[in-house]
């Protein structure tokens, strides 16, 4: 059967609601009370489905449960709109941004970093690595975060873990973004398409397709680049890669919990780089419908093991934001990730909160991650 993720919906043209019904309440007979119609069930989240009319002024739906409650208080019986447990009407939106690093203050500029010298040892130990890992990916010997061969210790320490054979191999990773280059020769061969659904512009395929099109192919990159001899390595090169299109155009409350759980017995770990503007003026959280998809798929998701969810802090901290006001980054349903610099320190975008689990490396104090995807010419 086709996904209900493969009707598109035009927001401008019809309104749509989405319903969560009770399980005895027959679908038909609520489509036919309202004057909709019925598209089926919200992706994978159980019991609410969607339902399309014509654009109108006002909430049908709402009018019309309003109106059956207040004739039930007066005269009794029953009507078919008693078993719809939730109504809510959808809109299309663009509320999300990708968390990308801002410039540094300009108060407080930061120059160029002078690098060390890298350390002999730890040279040798990296190319003894390569050599035994058969890595021979250009640019891996400047991707620091990996290993670290100047500031020893700062890097992820991932690579013991390499030489054991846990790369990612039966991991699947899905990067929730502005779309991802699966054509990309250092994607390509770990791309799960069946994981992948573009739900801007509706279709198997979440391909960048605008000129900023490009964060979600950097985070893939970061997590899955193969093993060969293009740019540089993920730190779990062996992973499965899925793409997840929905920072590239308004969407609603619907469509961003379809994509939250999006072939969720697949797709193990969605990675989550976005969230509400890092302003230190604006404060939101994930709509219902979002809520009870990220609960569904901690619950049920990954084989009855849960999805994992993990978040960026936020790049606000200039601006004293706090993400603790990020109601995807506070939820105790998901791993919010904060950043330090290639010397270990706290950089001056990334923002504090109680909410953060764990930190990784980031951009700050001169320098940035390298690659892998895109890479540089």
């Amino acid at each position: 059967a086709l996904s209900q993720a493969a009707l598109p919906r035009d927001y401008e043209k019809n309104d749509y609601y989405v319903l969560h019904l009770d399980r005895r309440t027959p679908v038909a007979h609520v489509a036919a009370r309202l004057g909709l119609e019925h598209e089926g069930q919200l992706g994978e989240l159980a019991d609410h489905h969607v339902f399309r009319s014509a654009k109108a002024d006002h909430d049908v739906v709402r009018r019309e449960i309003q109106d059956s409650r207040r004739r039930k208080r007066d005269v009794g019986g029953r009507d078919v709109l008693d078993g719809v447990l939730l109504a809510t009407k959808q809109e299309a939106r663009m509320r999300l941004e990708k968390r990308v690093i801002p410039p540094a203050p300009a108060l407080a500029p930061l120059p160029p970093r002078a690098f060390g010298t890298p350390v002999a040892a730890a040279v040798q130990q990296q190319s003894r690595l390569m050599k035994t890992l058969d890595i021979a990916d250009p640019i891996f010997t400047e991707q620091w975060h990996l290993m670290n061969t100047v500031e020893l210790g700062h890097d992820v320490n991932v690579t013991g873990l390499w030489l054991e054979g846990i790369t990612g191999k039966n991991a699947t990773v899905a990067i929730v973004d502005d779309g991802l280059d699966m054509n990309s020769r250092d994607l390509r061969d770990n791309y799960f398409a069946a994981g992948s659904w573009d739900f801007n512009d509706p279709g198997p395929d979440p391909k960048p397709r605008l000129s900023d099109d490009r964060h979600g192919t950097r985070c893939a990159g970061e997590v899955s680049a193969v093993r060969n001899d293009v740019c540089g390595i993920g730190v779990a090169y062996d992973s499965k890669i899925a793409g997840i299109r929905i920072l590239s155009k308004p969407i609603s409350d619907a469509d961003e919990a379809e994509a939250m759980i999006y072939k969720y017995q697949d797709n193990q770990i969605y990675s989550c780089s976005w969230g509400p503007r890092d302003d230190g003026r604006s404060m939101e959280a994930p709509g219902v419908l979002i809520r009870r998809a990220m609960l569904q798929g901690i619950q049920k998701g990954r084989g009855g093991l849960g999805s994992i969810y993990v978040f960026a802090s936020g790049n606000g901290a200039a601006s004293d934001d706090n993400c603790n006001f990020d109601g995807y980054t506070n939820s105790i349903y998901s791993i919010t990730v904060g950043a330090v610099d290639r010397a270990g320190k706290h950089p001056y975008y990334s923002e504090h909160c109680s909410a953060n689990l764990v930190v990784t490396y980031s951009s700050g104090n001169g320098d940035s991650i390298v690659g892998p995807t895109p890479c540089r010419a």
